[in-house]
């Protein structure tokens, strides 16, 4: 490391304790935005809980001495990620901010910095040099027995000799063994929850964004002594990289002024796009914003420039109606970064495309009639025979029914009445975002009454990557056979755990989507099954009474074009018919999981067929039946009769615009 990064981790590093005592030294801190210090949450507990903390004292380099406060915390516990607190200080002065990585991997050599107190001394500074020898858990990142973390380091900040960023935040000596243990710079990512302290909201509704935001923006516009980004070009930290510090600072700096993703799911399919190739995401350090997006991308060896350009490129199309005068700020950047590329590849980099493109994500097992528009013709690796960047395809782009999670139900193939084997799909737009998140991993499968436990915590991570305002919509494809299957009363934890459960507890039914699809049409769209369903989507959809097996064949084979049957029979009396339909070629079917027949058609049955038909002449159109069956599924919940017709309402919602993918690796035992 060099003098001036030396001089600016001292300026940037404070140390902590109690405004009633400054002297004392409960641990280290460093600013990583103007008036913001991050530390351990630990370091502020020798008082008690966090919110007890009184008025703390933050001093530091060149005579600073300034009152703070605790402002920002993550939740209990012990684990790295629960272990950071944000402080306030009020007249910080002349300070400088450290330089946080984006990057997501664990660094090699690195330095820790602190604050110590040498027996009967006061405060000093403290430094370590180490190695990065693994991981202890998401965020956990063990350092070396080189170094022996003292008391009142905690806090500090982790230095990435190599690259000359800040990648985590000191936190202790392990006990009983040598090294030490320190919290990587992804765990800030969990400051979009954090919970404030008494009346703080400085940082808004989302803490993280709001930081990393001022930390970006700092660091692009500081000139002088306190740049750090000058500091590592002079140190030579790009090593000859064709994407160098002041690159990534600037990139990130633009980016904090656009709006961030609207769900992690669909940055993350955009970044498949630009790879040309499908990531391997872990839930916990998945990237959650544009920056950590741009983290992913730029350590290319050879190629770094131009895949963070066309990255950069893309996201600045997305945004250009959005925030127009942020998104032309980017894209002039690219121009002009883009000039000091060879002449072709910066014609391919700066074409004018004809629309802004839409986020997809790279399929990992394409249906054949998505396979072309998947093709990475946009993806950095064939940069050389693409077409101009921004021209994502925007298949899908134009859909309004938002994102998907379809759970695949393929029978063992010794007992397939009895045992499934599982594989969950996703997607965020039309069939080119599928992407296989989750599968079963027991040879042995599993009973349809055990799924719904098997199948919690897969969901619950599914749900949370695509939620945000609008709830995804749950799919189960599944042999027909088993179409009596009450998916629509799975919950999210099945195991209720109050007298008065969370509404987040009810029925899946009751707060998302919940239809059902037919495994049999994996990949290709059947001609017949796109035109039923156009014929859906062009008019409004209308009721086609099926009362038994025995008139199934001539109704379907006179129904119009946009008819949906409407069977009153449950699939155990009519998996007949049910099957006749689908092969058909419908895509909506609706029918009564309950309804008793020892005597013939009744009253019930007239009901549902009346009803069902006032259900579909009230969708204006196709897309809009899940909700609509949603809705009345919540009525139901809050006892209002006039739903209880829907009660036991099933609805069959197969969309040949998002086919079950099929690949050669069908799920079955061994």
């Amino acid at each position: 490391m060099t003098g001036k990064l030396d001089a600016l981790l001292l300026r940037a590093t404070v140390r902590i304790g109690p405004d009633s005592a400054p002297d004392t030294l409960w641990g280290s801190g460093f600013f990583v935005a103007p008036g913001w210090v991050l530390t351990c949450a630990h370091v502020l507990r020798p008082a008690g809980e966090p919110e007890k903390v009184g008025p703390l004292r933050v001093r530091g380099h060149n005579g600073l001495d300034a009152r703070a406060r605790l402002a920002y915390r993550l939740g209990g516990g012990t684990d790295p990620e629960q272990d950071l607190a944000l402080v306030r200080v009020a007249g910080g002065g002349d300070h400088a901010c450290v330089r946080l990585t984006d990057r997501h991997d664990a660094p090699l050599a690195v330095t820790a910095h602190g604050w110590r107190t040498p027996a009967g001394g006061a405060p000093q500074r403290w430094t370590g040099q180490t190695d990065c020898n693994g991981r202890d858990g998401a965020h956990g990142l063990t350092l070396a027995p080189q170094v022996e973390i003292p008391h009142g380091a905690s806090g500090g900040p982790l230095l990435d000799v190599r690259r000359g960023v800040v990648v985590g935040v000191v936190k202790a000596r392990r006990k009983e063994k040598d090294g030490g243990l320190a919290v990587a710079v992804t765990a800030l990512r969990g400051f979009r929850a954090a919970v404030p302290v008494g009346a703080e909201s400085g940082l808004g509704d989302d803490p993280y964004a709001a930081l990393i935001r001022a930390h970006d923006t700092w660091h692009r516009q500081v000139e002088g002594p306190l740049s750090w980004v000058k500091a590592q070009d002079e140190a030579g930290r790009a090593d000859g990289h064709p994407w160098g510090p002041r690159d990534s600072a600037e990139a990130c700096a633009l980016l904090a002024a656009l709006p961030p993703p609207d769900l992690p799911a669909q940055l993350q399919g955009l970044i498949d796009e630009v790879l040309g190739e499908e990531m391997l995401w872990d839930d916990e350090t998945a990237p959650q914003d544009w920056r950590d997006g741009h983290g992913r991308l730029h350590d290319r060896p050879e190629s770094a420039d131009i895949v963070a350009l066309h990255y950069l490129r893309v996201v600045a199309r997305m945004h250009a109606e959005r925030v127009p005068d942020a998104a032309s700020a980017l894209e002039k950047w690219v121009e002009q970064r883009a000039a000091r590329l060879s002449d072709a590849v910066r014609a391919l980099l700066t074409g004018v495309a004809k629309q802004a493109p839409a986020l997809r994500g790279a399929a990992a097992c394409p249906a054949p009639a998505a396979a072309a528009a998947a093709a990475p013709v946009n993806s950095a690796a064939s940069v050389n025979s693409a077409a101009p960047m921004g021209t994502v395809a925007t298949a899908g782009a134009a859909r309004d029914e938002g994102p998907v999670v379809a759970v695949e139900l393929e029978p063992d193939l010794f007992r397939p009445h009895d045992r499934f084997h599982w594989r969950i799909w996703t997607w965020t737009g039309g069939p080119e975002t599928v992407r296989a998140v989750d599968e079963d991993t027991d040879g042995e499968g599993a009973s349809l009454a055990e799924l719904p436990y098997l199948l919690n915590e897969p969901l619950t991570r599914a749900f949370g990557r695509l939620d945000s305002d609008r709830r995804a919509r749950l799919e189960i494809a599944l042999p027909v056979e088993q179409f009596g299957v009450d998916a629509h009363l799975w919950r999210p934890s099945p195991v209720v755990r109050s007298l008065r459960p969370h509404p987040a507890e009810r029925p899946f039914g009751v707060h998302r989507q919940v239809v059902l699809r037919c495994l049999k049409r994996r990949g290709e769209p059947s001609r017949v099954w796109r035109d039923r369903w156009h014929a859906l989507a062009a008019g409004v959809p209308q009721a086609l009474p099926v009362a038994s097996d025995a008139y199934a064949a001539a109704a379907f084979h006179d129904a119009p074009p946009g008819a949906v049957p409407v069977l009153c029979r449950p699939p155990a009396e009519t998996t007949a018919a049910l099957a006749q339909a689908i092969g058909e070629g419908f895509g909506v079917i609706l029918w009564s999981l309950r309804a008793e027949h020892a005597h013939g058609c009744g009253s019930a049955c007239g009901e549902l067929h009346g009803k069902a038909s006032e259900l579909l002449g009230s969708a204006h159109r196709t897309t809009a039946l899940p909700e609509q069956v949603r809705v009345l599924r919540e009525r139901v919940s809050q006892a209002d009769a006039d739903a209880d017709w829907a009660e036991h309402l099933a609805l069959f919602y197969d969309d040949p615009g998002r086919p079950i993918p099929l690949c050669d690796d069908l799920l079955e035992s061994p």
